[in-house]
């Protein structure tokens, strides 16, 4: 992935923590002092440290690290690391104030603890701790289950975008591991899981950073959407196969010594209307439901019939301004199975020169 794309995201996302960190550290301020200037100094000063130390420790440490955990092993973790964090920055913090000599105000309001050890003994203190405890497991359960249900999925559900029916123009990119059978007679059941759990681990960084979307895994095959404008802006959805097929390649080496197999793949892309909106009762989903996600599909399937890794239909090609950046070459007038039209497929390969 493009070392500055993946730094901004991780930056960004380092960013929110810090923000909501603060928020909620002068939130607590403003109700417990009111507006008193050295509490609310004191606790943002807090807020911000605490954010830059568990966004960073998560971002660039512990999500690749327990991303094999269960769920509630992970959590558990990540709260008790970051109470341990907790700890440490308000007792610097205190033991600093404690040792001003002209901060008056501050030692006006501590006057009743006496010392520090007194104030850490204290109900406030442990309030203190408590609302931390709550703040960090909230942060946890809400990346975890964002993680859990998928891009922006979360966030849709809570605003109810599509708790009616939506009509959407979308890209569609079905991508399906070849020779996935083989493969998994060959390693077996519970090492195939974790060939594809790498697998589409690796893929990951490539698809976010070519604006796509993943919509589901199912067995040995990922959906990957784009809003229209995202998937055909810098042919996003074009160059994310490629970037796929680049990080993949360049962990060959990788992957013949843990499975002593290679993952090969094949997609098929096309675009056009879907209906958008939320599913089922006990077990809620967003899904897509139209003649576009079969084609889509369809048009995968048949990357074995024509022996090509990558073909695109017509519809979508026609968007596209490839201009020579890709090669293309028209497989003909094709009649999908369950299709009453024929549709016209193209392949797509780099220029390597």
């Amino acid at each position: 992935m493009n070392s500055s794309v993946q730094s901004k995201r991780n930056r960004k996302s380092v960013l929110l923590f810090t923000l909501f960190t603060s928020a909620v550290a002068v939130l607590f301020a403003l109700v417990n002092r009111g507006f008193m200037l050295t509490p609310v100094i004191n606790h943002l000063i807090f807020g911000i440290i605490f954010g830059l130390i568990t966004g960073s420790v998560e971002i660039y440490i512990l999500e690749k690290r327990l991303r094999r955990m269960k769920f509630s092993v992970a959590v558990l973790i990540r709260s008790l690391l970051y109470i341990l964090v907790f700890a440490v920055i308000l007792f610097a913090i205190l033991l600093v104030n404690f040792n001003i000599h002209d901060n008056t105000a501050f030692q006006e309001n501590v006057k009743r603890y006496g010392n520090l050890t007194n104030f850490l003994e204290s109900k406030e203190f442990y309030i203190m701790l408590g609302v931390c405890v709550i703040m960090i497991f909230f942060i946890n359960f809400i990346r975890q289950i964002n993680r859990l249900m998928g891009q922006n999925v979360l966030l849709n559900y809570v605003m109810g975008k599509y708790q009616l029916p939506l009509e959407e123009d979308l890209i569609f990119m079905f991508l399906d591991l070849k020779s996935s059978t083989t493969i998994a007679e060959r390693i077996g059941l519970e090492k195939n899981h974790e060939f594809l759990n790498d697998f589409f681990y690796d893929m990951t960084d490539p698809i976010l950073e070519c604006k796509g979307r993943i919509y589901q895994y199912v067995g040995d095959e990922i959906v990957i959407t784009w809003h229209m404008k995202d998937g055909i802006s810098y042919l996003n959805c074009i160059k994310c196969f490629f970037e796929i097929r680049k990080k993949i390649r360049g962990k060959k080496e990788l992957y013949i010594q843990k499975y002593d197999v290679f993952p090969e793949f094949k997609a098929g892309l096309h675009c056009g209307k879907v209906i958008t909106g939320e599913i089922g009762d006990i077990k809620k989903d967003i899904v897509y439901h139209g003649d576009t996600v079969n084609t889509a599909a369809r048009i995968q399937t048949e990357c074995n019939v024509y022996n090509k890794t990558l073909l695109i239909s017509n519809v979508l090609l026609d968007k596209l301004d490839i201009s020579g950046k890709y090669k293309t070459e028209s497989m003909g007038n094709i009649m999908l199975r369950g299709k009453v039209k024929v549709l016209e497929l193209f392949s797509i390969e780099e220029n390597n020169h």
